[in-house]
């Protein structure tokens, strides 16, 4: 199979850049897109390599969807999400038979929308739709894929827990926190008894025994509530949580429950979007082409009928940037080297296979702990 051609729109962000330089060192020669064609020369000037550049913007759909073409892979990492992100997918839809459409987005409510409203017209064109294909939430996919594996069919219940250990309230790039309010307003989801239901973020907290010592973390929605289930039947239950905000968990929680009463009245939302975007803008960000550092733990439990744990998975390695921009630009290889083993709007394991999707997370940074440390 010949090689497709690799788009990375939005290249000169934060994200699209970490990608950009791995796709690069990898050997490969990735057509840069975005709005700013000086800014794409300077990337493929400091990458040191001669790579195509094309101006494409959202808010010129056709500019993007003369990016790709039938066979080719499109990464994207224009955010938010949920207010630029669906021209990528719909040009990867439109390209058709063998395009692959790979994001960064962690993005509950652009997730279920790549799901519930691209997934049959993706299946249909016979295109494969990858989202959230970055620290949010492959890793969970894969712990909670392998412990479910090890608790075999008496598992009804998987849980997974996200901790990024050592990084401050800097670490966030600013797409990445202007992405953060908006899914703290918009509703979530999550899968329960057999189905997807509704439900605000932060809704449940719990802790995962994460690097030696319980952890809180609260509830999210994610790609595992769709992937896993579709892959295990039997599953009748599915939560992910999050622990970014550590021992302020509770307070997150009661926090959502506010602004999910407050955005209920008329025109609130987008007076608090733009007061939280206005705060964010004005915290620190890691500087362009570095990564924050610190520790990725991530935990994954299977569960029986009664709520018995039954096996637990521990992951752990690079920081969520380096492991996402890592992971990504593995996972365009993969799929314009090999395409992908299924079409519609689908999970990492779908897509590669479990024995391959750990190898990836490997090579991203991420591998499996064997015996986590109770000294920490």
């Amino acid at each position: 199979m010949t090689a497709s051609r690799i788009v990375v729109f939005g290249a000169t962000g934060y994200t699209g850049r970490l990608v950009v330089e791995r796709l690069v060192a990898a050997g490969s020669a990735p057509v840069l897109a975005g709005r700013d064609t000086d800014r794409l020369k300077q990337l493929s000037q400091l990458v040191g390599a001669d790579l195509e550049t094309v101006k494409a913007d959202v808010m010129r759909q056709n500019s993007v969807f003369d990016l790709v073409g039938p066979g080719d892979v499109l990464v994207s990492t224009v955010g938010p999400f949920v207010r630029w992100g669906d021209p990528a997918v719909r040009a990867a839809v439109a390209a058709g038979q063998g395009t692959v459409y790979i994001d960064s987005t962690g993005e509950p409510a652009f997730i279920r929308r790549v799901f519930e409203e691209f997934g049959g017209p993706a299946e249909h064109a016979g295109a494969t739709l990858m989202t959230a294909m970055g620290f949010d939430f492959v890793p969970g996919s894969l712990a909670s894929a392998l412990a479910l594996e090890e608790a075999g069919d008496a598992a009804v219940a998987v849980r997974a827990g996200y901790y990024s250990l050592g990084m401050g309230s800097d670490a966030g790039s600013a797409g990445t926190k202007t992405s953060l309010v908006g899914a703290a307003l918009d509703a979530g989801f999550a899968f329960r008894s057999g189905g997807i239901v509704t439900e605000r973020g932060a809704a449940r907290v719990r802790s995962f025994p994460a690097k030696g010592r319980p952890r809180p973390a609260v509830s999210v929605a994610g790609v595992e509530h769709f992937v896993l289930p579709a892959l295990y039947p039997q599953l009748r239950d599915v939560d992910v949580y999050l622990g970014w905000a550590g021992p302020l968990s509770r307070a997150v929680q009661a926090g959502s429950l506010a602004t999910s009463l407050i955005t209920r009245v008329p025109g609130a939302r987008p007076v608090m979007q733009r007061a939280g975007e206005r705060l964010v803008s004005m915290t620190g960000s890691p500087d362009p082409g570095t990564t924050p550092g610190g520790v990725s733990w991530v935990v994954a439990e299977a569960l029986d009928a009664g709520g018995v744990p039954l096996s637990e998975v521990h992951l752990s390695g690079v920081d969520a940037y380096a492991f996402t921009a890592g992971f990504m630009a593995w996972a365009a290889l993969r799929a314009a080297s090999t395409g992908t083993g299924a079409t519609g709007a689908v999970g990492p394991q779908q897509a590669f296979g479990l024995d391959v999707l750990e190898q990836g997370c490997a090579e991203a940074g991420l591998t499996r702990v064997p015996r986590p440390d109770p000294a920490g």
